[in-house]
């Protein structure tokens, strides 16, 4: 089921951004996706600190698939924290098989539980009250009632209409821009083009411009099963001559396999589905390798004892001054 998953995400993928034009015939299905998202947008409700009582951050994207909007979530959590705010993180938890209406997260849930996403944003900002649910708006007033939240952030939320929101942050990939242009299933648009002119702050992924670019840092490198930390450094010296596995299930593998490139590892590449499983067991079988290497969405799913040798890549997101000079404005505007 994953391989024929991770295929068919390959074949959208080359269709929206390299130029196939199999994709077309679902065009009878994009004036629907069209009037849905207007109507969507037509009635969402009125500003979060208005209406909830809490200023209300939308952290999305416009296209399916990774952009970075998660990396970009923990990072603004950790700059709202060391500003002594208590930051109240709203998540659908993709993916979770619970049929709670809503979960508080914690750091000994299981991806099953809670989501993958939501997992990893509680493990790597602890501080964070985070909490998945099928109503974003009901999640935000738990937040701010029950757990004194002071600032909402919402996960993949662009498209959530039922939150309100105060603050927009659209994250996309430079170098894939909005891939054919087309609205899903056609292209990879979750709304049109335009829906970007009415964000307050477009965050652009290894973007050019360093006023809106979002950059990653590899910082160091764990292990899954004994949490024995390496320096960039040190592994790359662990790594020679070894034989080297990177796999992950990201929504775009590509951004991880550069990093590591970049981090100069050789290495065969593994991907599988977007939260897909990474198939360990297979992997040692196929490849047979010395270590294998993967992003820290992939280790939250992940059965530490059955990880020898298998280590998360740790990075850090580095976020522009522009916006988070855009959000201590709103902070101070609505403090007022």
């Amino acid at each position: 089921m994953t391989s024929r998953r991770s295929g068919l995400e390959a074949a959208f993928n080359d269709a929206w951004y390299h130029g196939a034009k199999w994709t077309f015939i679902f065009f009878p299905f994009v004036p629907l996706v069209m009037l849905t998202t207007y109507l969507r947008r037509r009635f969402r409700p009125r500003h979060g600190y208005a209406s909830l009582g809490a200023p209300v951050v939308i952290i999305g994207g416009l296209t399916a698939g990774g952009t970075g909007k998660t990396p970009t979530l923990i990072a603004l959590v950790r700059y709202l924290s060391a500003r002594g705010l208590r930051v109240g993180v709203v998540s659908r938890g993709y993916g979770r098989t619970s049929n709670d209406s809503s979960v508080l997260v914690s750091e000994q849930h299981t991806h099953a539980k809670v989501g993958d996403e939501p997992l990893l944003i509680k493990r790597s900002v602890p501080e964070a009250a985070v909490m998945v649910g099928k109503s974003r708006r009901t999640v935000a007033k738990s937040l701010i009632r029950d757990h004194n939240s002071q600032v909402i952030l919402s996960d993949d939320g662009l498209q959530h209409y039922d939150l309100p929101r105060d603050f927009e942050v659209a994250v996309i990939d430079a170098a894939r821009g909005l891939g054919n242009g087309w609205l899903i299933p056609v292209g990879p648009l979750r709304e049109p083009r335009e829906r970007l002119s009415s964000v307050d702050f477009v965050l652009e992924r290894n973007g050019k411009d360093e006023s809106c670019a979002l950059t990653y840092a590899p910082t160091h490198l764990v292990s899954v099963k004994s949490e024995q930390t390496l320096t960039v450094d040190e592994a790359r010296a662990l790594f020679a001559g070894k034989s080297l596995v990177a796999a992950t299930g990201l929504g775009q593998p590509e951004q991880f396999f550069s990093l590591l490139r970049y981090m100069g590892f050789g290495f065969t590449e593994v991907a599988v589905a977007d939260h897909a499983l990474l198939p360990l067991v297979a992997i040692k079988k196929t490849h047979a390798p010395d270590h294998i290497v993967v992003t820290a969405k992939d280790a939250v799913k992940m059965d530490k004892q059955a990880c020898d040798n298998v280590w998360v890549v740790e990075v850090e997101a580095r976020l522009p001054q522009a916006l988070l000079s855009a959000l201590e404005q709103l902070l101070d505007r609505v403090s007022r």
